[in-house]
């Protein structure tokens, strides 16, 4: 084995190369495209009332609406923002994004040390590119910094046990996994700790020796993230508490067992989960579908107890790396609630054994690989025609075309947002599609002279070019096309609009489905209408839920409509209506 000195550097040059492609693929286009969904503006929304109203330990950030996640990511976001004294897209994303950058370093370094070169550097290529991941690592949300911060404690507490067999106290882990609580609250101690545990009975440790260990390390854990909660219930009282309830434990035990009225969504069986560890490793998943036509069936399948034998005599690094993807998606097939993003962190461990896999292909199978990188060429010559008829030659309506096959009126009119959004000819289409056909050649160039190993490389280079086109093209296209920020700010031109005389329900009492995009680009100004009941203002609300607030409200205010708009986001309800009210 390599000494710790020699390790490192022969890691440095490819972690350098992987931070620039990862700059390149990410971090350049995070600042492009409008918030278009609810979920960005909504954490982004709580960075704004940091900076512009001082509430750093607990932000209102949506008509009174209590933050619903510990704020390191916001306290990020709002940092990053200081500089332009705004928070933009752009500073809200980074926090995930350079997340994203620790994310695959950790991973190269963890896997680099301990197991062959090929297979470390694969996986954190096929971390780079994962479409849950690449995802992620461009939104403004928690879950990217989360899951970086969970992946690196869960090294840490590995190295404590591989080279000091559990002596000692791993300060590092317990401050990482204190950060991890300050993120999302405490999962980010509960599930690293859960594997590391598990782990250590796989290696036969004594099951009071784990307890007496691991114990001090979640006390400790605890102690940043109990700061914040103790100042933020002094803040919020009892309404801090019911959220901090529904957010950690309403969704393992149900809304029927919360002391407030709280929608937890996202409510899916168990399997949805494996379905979106399926989407979530594309384009992994095509190679590995591919594959299965080609595997040798006729071969004798092992018993249970000769792969459980093999499973506990793996390498440590991979036994490690297989319970912890075992138990982080058990984990999280017990909340009824459930999302794609909660199972990011097994990706890691799982990546390491699909490069495996993928190398193994390539030697033995290599027509598998070829044909995938085949497939990805195809997609990438067809997108490279689009951009070409259609955005530097628009010879082409898209619209027209796409309704030959698609009838749905909602596809069809978000293509038609999309494409007004070009802002005439420029010179970024024409140079991430020249990018994009020179790694088409590339691959077609190295399948000739069937170097498999550079076929599977420049077939990464390809999608990697390909997501290239997407994100700096069709996608921020596509995010300023139906974003509501045009709509905001015409309103602001075009009435009234002040501090304190916006006002909006709030989903928590179950009258619609709330604006947080409209908010964010309005600077923050929506007012809880339900809690202060005021004499007079503007009230905007869900065409289908003002049915519910005029039932309610109608016989104390009289409203007046101003106007309609068709909401083009994902963000509230489809039609937006816009009131002037006052008191009858």
């Amino acid at each position: 084995m390599r000494s710790p000195t020699l390790q490192y550097f022969y890691l440095e040059k490819p972690m350098t190369l992987l931070i620039l492609i990862t700059f390149i693929s990410v971090i350049l286009w995070i600042g492009k495209g409008d918030f278009y969904t609810k979920g960005e503006p909504r954490e982004a929304s709580v960075a704004v009332s940091m900076l512009e109203k001082k509430q750093w330990i607990l932000p209102e950030a949506y008509a009174d609406e209590i933050a619903y996640k510990p704020p390191l990511t916001h306290w990020l976001m709002a940092v990053f923002s200081l500089p332009r004294g705004e928070v933009t897209p752009f500073a809200s994303r980074l926090p995930s994004a350079l997340a994203f950058v620790g994310l695959i370093i950790v991973s190269l370094l963890f896997f680099g040390k301990n197991l062959k070169f090929q297979d470390s550097f694969l996986a954190a290529l096929i971390l780079l590119t994962s479409f849950e991941l690449h995802r992620a690592a461009m939104t403004s949300r928690v879950d990217m910094l989360l899951t970086f911060l969970i992946v690196w404690a869960l090294t840490r507490l590995f190295r404590w046990e591989e080279r000091k067999k559990l002596k000692g106290f791993p300060v590092w882990a317990v401050a990482i996994l204190g950060l991890a609580a300050l993120t999302k609250g405490p999962v980010g101690i509960v599930l690293p700790l859960l594997v590391f545990g598990v782990y250590l009975l796989f290696l036969k440790y004594n099951t009071w020796k784990i307890a007496g260990k691991l114990i001090p390390v979640a006390l400790a854990s605890l102690l940043l993230p109990l700061i914040w909660y103790f100042l933020a219930y002094q803040v919020g009282g009892k309404a801090f508490l019911d959220i901090v309830w529904a957010e950690n434990f309403g969704r393992f035990l149900g809304s029927e067992n919360l002391s407030i009225h709280y929608d937890l969504g996202h409510r899916e069986a168990w399997w949805y989960n494996f379905l979106t560890l399926a989407a979530g490793f594309i384009p992994w998943t095509i190679l590995l579908l591919i594959s299965l036509f080609g595997l040798n069936y006729s071969k004798k399948i092992p018993g249970v107890k000769s792969l459980w034998n093999a499973f506990i005599h793996q390498d440590k690094i991979k036994l490690f790396s297989a319970i912890a993807a075992i138990v982080i998606i058990v984990f999280y097939c017990i909340p009824l609630s459930k999302r794609s993003v909660y199972l990011m962190p097994a990706y890691p461990f799982i990546s390491i054994f699909v490069a495996q896999y993928v190398l193994y292909l390539r030697e033995n199978k290599t027509k598998t690989t070829s044909i995938f990188g085949i497939f990805i060429s195809i997609i990438a010559c067809v997108v490279s025609l689009i951009v070409l008829l259609t955005v530097i030659f628009p010879v082409i309506d898209p619209v027209s075309f796409v309704s030959l096959f698609v009838k749905k009126q909602r596809i069809l009119d978000e293509i038609a947002y999309t494409w007004q959004s070009f802002q005439g000819f420029s010179m970024l289409p024409v140079l991430l599609l020249l990018v994009l056909l020179y790694s088409i050649f590339v691959f077609f160039i190295h399948l000739g002279k069937k170097n498999y190993l550079k076929v599977l490389y420049s077939t990464i280079g390809v999608y990697l070019a390909l997501n290239l086109v997407l994100d700096g093209i069709f996608l921020p296209a596509y995010k300023d096309g139906i974003s509501v920020k045009p709509y905001a700010q015409s309103l602001e031109e075009r009435y009234p609009v002040k501090e304190n005389n916006l006002f909006v329900t709030n989903d928590l009492f179950k009258f619609g489905s709330n604006m947080y995009g409209m908010n964010f680009y309005m600077h923050n100004r929506f007012k809880n209408f339900e809690k202060e009941q005021p004499s007079e203002g503007l009230f905007l609300i869900g065409k289908d839920a003002f049915e519910k607030v005029s039932q309610y409200f109608g016989k104390d205010y009289q409203f007046t409509l101003l106007e309609e708009y068709k909401n083009k986001a994902r963000d509230g309800e489809r039609v937006l209506l816009l009131f002037d009210f006052k008191l009858r």
